[in-house]
């Protein structure tokens, strides 16, 4: 009788069977086209009880009006799916409530993000159209007619079942599972273990709380100090005597932030010569940082701004620049204009573009050039080509050398170098070879344009005498938007045969994992036009180490910076804002909870090896949550408060030089 009863029940629910079924193919196809490994059982268990619980709205309509509801979850179901795979697909990572806050800097980037657009996004909605082909069957079978639900039996039973289900998840979750779940600065791992449906739900109540919470209490606050406090004394006991310390005092500094430089196209060369013959050149004259890696978060350009101004990691969750502009921080500019220096922005974009226009004064830039400074004269991509951009700009600098008698510090950020690469024809003629008419060719052929504007830019600035005593220091601001099946064509391609490698191939080249890690490295440079000698320097290194060791050479000091003078280590271990790391022999990818060997692009299987990066993984964590909540909780500025409420900053200030 019981299982009759069941089946009777099955039978009378067969929309919620299929909403349930197209939930979990959404879910398991998002994780399948994105994190991989989508054979899991937790994030499918997890994904039903969701399902179940949310549905509990339709049961309260008669059996032929839940049955929209029902249809009207299941495309909501693909939107969630849909949005967060094309997001993932240029951002890495997966769409967060936060992000409304932000929704205007994707709307400015016109055809960027619509060329990420993807057919695949359609495969989402093949469930949607097919529970409304099965409603229509229902329908015409007389399947609703007669039916009178229960409303509260109906409403208790998958409401019972959903919570049980849930409670049973959260107490199988582990210490690491449920501190990532709370704080949520890796999402791809939330989502990888749990489904897209729980990590959606979980962002949807983390952020309804974080806007309606009260100021910290003070036992928080004094917590969070005594953190701070540690980071202080540590920094102040790390500071160690090299042959770097102070050699370029007082010098000029000019800063350029690289739109989209990798490291890999500086080593490729086609029958029209290297794909950056100057960079390559400042590279060998220069002190060059070939094993940088950016740090950046789903704000892109403006997190590795973020970081390379105060070595502190971005959000997982958000962009500083546009959620915590108000907050205080230590920027190299501040530590700059302490020393006398006038510091400048200069960008050929809108002001307003994240938020720059706000965030620039609280970094401590005297004065930011942007698009309405500069005269539009030459368009590539997202606006003002960066030959027009850097002429421009060193006329301005010229100006104010001649009108201030003081040291000037100047971001010059590019743009010309930005996805989707598209406006070949102003490029300029560089042949890519078999690589013609390809994503990544037309990349590379950008990416030798940007060299070359990037040599009129030096070549000019030493024609009007502002590279004495002067200081560069260049580097790439993220990754380009280059799918591994480009990379492919670049990897596997064999010039003597004049073919692709296929997979049977043993010379073939797996783009994913700890390979793709690699070659999305960046360029790091600082170049002077009276070093002795290059330097190569092969030791990883992060966005958040750029101010450290700048900062030795400087003289200035970050009391609470996170990274590392690169010139006092032997060794480095570079953390990502989503949880993973990479040291010279190893990468941790969170998503998946996998160490990988950097030299074969292996899983790690070794269980004492597995045993010391357990350990390394907890400090890499650490270093990540201090640094979120030394921005959320705008710890600096309380900081600062305790030290003038007991007169300590001068003391400090003391200490710190």
């Amino acid at each position: 009788m019981k299982r009759n009863k069941l089946f009777k029940n099955l039978r009378n629910n067969k929309m919620l069977i299929f909403l349930v079924i197209a939930g979990i193919f959404n879910d398991f196809t998002l994780r399948a086209l994105t994190i991989g490994n989508a054979f899991k059982l937790k994030p499918l268990v997890s994904s039903i009880a969701i399902i179940l619980v949310v549905s509990i709205l339709a049961l309260f309509l008669n059996y032929k009006n839940r049955n929209y509801l029902y249809i009207s979850l299941s495309f909501l179901f693909a939107l969630l799916s849909g949005g967060n795979y094309l997001y993932y697909k240029h951002f890495n990572s997966f769409l967060s409530f936060s992000l409304i806050k932000q929704f205007k800097q994707f709307t400015g980037m016109d055809g960027t993000l619509t060329k990420t657009l993807d057919l695949k996004v359609l495969v989402f909605f093949i469930p949607s159209l097919a529970l409304i082909l099965i409603f229509k069957k229902l329908k015409k079978s007389g399947y609703f007619i007669g039916k009178k639900p229960t409303v509260r039996r109906e409403v208790l039973r998958p409401f019972a079942i959903g919570t049980f289900i849930l409670t049973i998840l959260f107490l199988s979750l582990s210490s690491t599972d449920i501190s990532r779940l709370v704080k949520q600065w890796n999402r791809p791992y939330l989502v990888d273990q749990l489904g897209i449906y729980s990590y959606a739900t979980a962002d949807i109540v983390k952020n309804t709380l974080a806007n309606n919470e009260s100021k910290l209490r003070k036992e928080d606050k004094d917590k969070y100090k005594n953190s701070l406090e540690d980071l202080v004394d540590k920094n102040i006991r790390s500071i160690k005597t090299n042959e770097y310390k102070d050699i370029f005092k007082g010098r000029d500094i000019y800063v350029i932030h690289y739109e989209s430089a990798q490291t890999f196209a500086m080593d490729l060369e086609f029958k029209d010569g290297p794909v950056t013959p100057f960079l390559n050149k400042m590279a060998r004259e220069g002190i060059y940082f070939s094993n940088f890696y950016p740090q950046h978060s789903i704000g892109t350009s403006s997190d590795s701004e973020f970081t390379f101004s105060t070595s502190l990691l971005p959000l997982n969750n958000g962009t500083v620049f546009m959620t915590h502009a108000d907050r205080e921080y230590v920027s190299l500019q501040k530590l700059l204009k302490d020393r006398g220096y006038l510091t400048l922005a200069m960008h050929g974009n809108n002001g307003d573009f994240w938020n720059r226009d706000i965030m620039y004064k609280n970094l401590a830039y005297d004065k930011f050039f942007s698009k309405i400074d500069y005269t539009i004269d030459e368009e590539i991509g997202l606006g003002l080509s960066d030959k027009s951009f850097f002429t421009q700009s060193i006329n301005k600098i010229k100006k104010i050398k001649e009108e201030e008698k003081k040291p000037i510090m100047a971001s010059l950020i590019t743009l010309s170098n930005h996805f989707p690469f598209d406006e070949v024809d102003k490029y300029g003629d560089y042949s890519v070879d078999h690589l013609e008419g390809s994503p990544i060719g037309n990349y590379l052929k950008s990416y030798h344009y940007a060299d070359s504007a990037l040599k009129t830019f030096i070549e000019g600035m030493e024609k009007e005498g502002l590279l004495e005593n002067a200081l560069v220091i260049l580097y790439g601001d993220h990754h380009a938007k280059i799918s591994e099946e480009d990379y492919e064509m670049v990897f596997n391609y064999d010039e003597k045969t004049n073919e692709f490698l296929n997979k049977e191939n043993p010379n073939y080249i797996n783009i994913d994992n700890a390979y793709l890690k690699q070659i999305r490295r960046t360029p790091l440079l600082i170049w002077s036009k009276d070093l002795d000698q290059g330097t190569r320097v092969e030791i990883p290194m992060g966005m958040v180490d750029v101010l450290p060791t700048l900062s030795n050479m400087l003289g200035i000091f970050n009391p609470f910076q996170i990274g590392k003078d690169i010139f006092s280590l032997d060794t480095n271990t570079v953390a990502f804002p989503n949880g993973d790391y990479v040291d010279e022999g190893y990468f941790y990818q969170a998503a998946n909870s996998s160490l990988y060997n950097l030299k074969t692009n292996t899983i790690v299987e070794d269980l004492n090896t597995l045993k010391k990066y357990e350990k390394i993984q907890v400090t890499q964590d650490e270093q990540i949550d201090l640094s979120l909540n030394i921005i959320e909780n705008d710890l600096i500025r309380y900081f600062n408060e305790v030290l003038d409420a007991n007169k300590l900053r001068t003391s400090l200030s003391i200490r710190i030089k």
